[in-house]
């Protein structure tokens, strides 16, 4: 791998003094450490050229309104790209007790400024169907039964959780990271407001509801929330805007919820089974239980007893 990389640096006449394997995700994109004379920047590696584009005008377009890595070289026609380098303090790795409060209000405070904020020019939406997309990836991959057994239970839930998701839109659609967990959020000290909180892998932003991101941050699958700092943070997000209706805010944080732990369920699956990649199975417990405990609210059990017996749910 780094080898090819470095024939790509070559091909390109990127000058470094050395690259190093940082990290991979749930893609096939990639990150290394590239020494640069005295700097040590971050580079990306994604050789989907589509994903590269995406990633290149949500950069852009976020920019001027949250902070996010610079990019110091494109070299698009190899699948590279040279970005700033936050250095460390990632959130998963420095949350603790003692900070989590600051932590999380930091990064409340920056999808506040970009619901406000951003005009929603030029980035599809989240439509019914994608939504449907992703949660079908749990009937497709996760559930270990016959595939025609598994087909009846994803046409049955589908069919009531349509209505569900009606309501799911009655809340303001604005501008969502998609993937708003500790494992893409930087605290970055020495900015100032929510400038302190630095957001990476954003490429697959769309618009949609404006609860989605809150919840992907306070339900996440690497971490535990405690429900009293769950419920402080949708608080203290509602007080930013007093035209959201609470209950319909609630209800589509909820529905949402369910939509992405069947979602992270079935893509963990995928990744262990097609991919090989076994360290997401180590979340798998946590989700599950996150995913029971929406379900188990009085308006959902009827996508509860659906999904019941498909689940090992206790």
């Amino acid at each position: 791998m780094i080898k090819e990389l470095i024939k790509k640096l070559n091909r390109e006449n990127i000058e470094f003094e050395n690259v190093n394997f940082l990290a991979g995700d749930a893609s096939e994109r990639k990150y290394f450490l590239i020494q640069q004379g005295k700097q040590t920047n971050v580079l990306m590696l994604d050789v989907d050229k589509e994903n590269l584009a995406k990633f290149l005008k949500i950069s852009k377009f976020l920019k001027n309104y949250v902070c996010i890595p610079s990019i110091i070289g494109n070299f698009k026609n190899s699948g590279i790209l040279i970005l700033e380098n936050f250095n460390g303090n990632k959130y998963s790795e420095i949350l603790s007790k003692s900070n989590q409060m600051k932590l999380y209000k930091i990064a409340v405070d920056a999808l506040v400024n970009v619901h406000k904020k951003i005009v929603h020019k030029n980035i599809p939406r989240y439509t019914t169907k994608k939504f449907f997309e992703e949660s079908d990836l749990y009937f497709e991959w996760y559930l270990k039964i016959p595939k025609r057994e598994s087909n009846e239970i994803k046409v049955q839930f589908n069919s009531v959780f349509k209505e569900y998701l009606k309501k799911a839109f009655l809340v303001p659609n604005v501008f969502i990271h998609r993937d708003y967990h500790v494992d893409n959020l930087f605290y970055l000290k020495n900015k100032t407001k929510h400038y302190r909180c630095g957001w990476i892998d954003y490429q697959d932003a769309l618009i949609g509801p404006c609860t989605y991101d809150l919840m992907s941050l306070t339900q996440d699958a690497r971490v535990d929330v405690d429900s009293r700092l769950e419920n402080f943070i949708i608080n203290y997000y509602l007080k930013k805007f007093e035209n959201i209706n609470k209950e319909d805010f609630i209800f589509s944080y909820s529905v949402l919820a369910i939509q992405r732990h069947l979602k992270v369920l079935g893509i963990f699956s995928r990744l262990s089974v097609r991919d090989k990649k076994k360290k997401y199975l180590d979340h798998m417990p946590r989700v599950l239980k996150m995913l029971e405990s929406n379900l188990k609210i009085k308006e959902f059990l009827p996508l509860y007893k659906i999904l019941k017996y498909s689940m090992d749910l206790k």
